[in-house]
């Protein structure tokens, strides 16, 4: 009867710790996700104020340390993939990825060479960008769908995923003279992400506002409100390096908050 107690122990045990693995694992997949939807975001954020700024090597540094980041995403990712559905999502994005880099790439070129770009190379710059981070997006809905989530984090992610994508049109409003061109593949107005953002952030702060994560939470505000009034003055203060900086750092405050959630 002991033997018997001790097997079902065991096998107990080694369900329980195939779980928690399996969990760690989500989680870490859904990290690495996201990490890449930032990266392939920013990396567009770069393309234009290196456009705008006549090649600007500071920019063309920056986009090159977002691909890294989103290439060592990308590998990590594929550590914590067990299922076939997610590996063919993940060499999908690979595929999207590559597609985007190699226009990114030719778009890069040619402001070097000719000191403009071209408008209808960018468009579809944009289009593949849009469609890469749709795809990587499907994959983390994918994960999140059949795991257990912490909102509050989910909250947190979808608020990093708003503000790259805000600074973004802010970029390129700011450095392209026919700005309207490059953003036909973003849904929404400057003033609509400002309200949801607005929104999201009040909301975050009734349920992640603690002991812990007060001073985290008061820097974001903060930053916030500077990001807020220069995005909404749009064009009245030619600020677009100073909202990159703060959009940085607002979304290592974000990684910071969700850390501390999450622990």
């Amino acid at each position: 009867m002991m033997t018997r107690y001790l097997q079902s122990l065991g096998l107990a045990l080694a369900l329980l710790l195939t779980s928690v693995s399996s969990h760690a694992a989500a989680n870490e997949l859904m990290i690495q996700l996201q990490h890449m939807r930032l990266a392939s975001i920013g990396v567009m954020t770069d393309f234009f104020m290196y456009t705008g700024l006549d090649g600007d090597s500071k920019y063309g540094r920056r986009m090159n340390a977002n691909m890294e980041s989103f290439n060592a995403s990308l590998t990590q990712a594929r550590e914590n993939v067990a299922s076939q559905e997610l590996i063919s999502h993940l060499n999908d994005i690979e595929q999207e990825w590559l597609s985007f880099t190699q226009s990114l790439n030719s778009n890069r070129n040619l402001v070097e060479n000719q000191g403009f770009p071209s408008v209808q190379m960018v468009d579809e710059l944009g289009r593949l960008n849009n469609a890469l981070v749709t795809r990587i997006s499907s994959a983390y809905h994918q994960v999140a769908g059949v795991n257990d989530t912490n909102p509050a984090i989910e909250k947190v992610r979808d608020m990093a995923m708003l503000l790259q994508e805000m600074t973004t049109q802010y970029a390129a409003s700011a450095a392209m003279d026919d700005s309207e061109v490059y953003l036909g593949e973003y849904k929404r107005t400057m003033q609509k992400m400002t309200s949801d953002f607005e929104f999201r952030l009040a909301d975050l702060k009734a349920v992640a506002y603690q002991r812990s994560t007060h001073i985290l939470m008061d820097n974001i505000n903060s930053k916030w409100r500077f990001l807020r009034n220069s995005i909404t003055r749009q064009h009245e203060m030619d600020v677009p390096f100073l909202v990159i900086s703060y959009n940085d750092r607002i979304i290592r405050h974000l990684e910071e908050l969700e850390g501390k959630i999450g622990s």
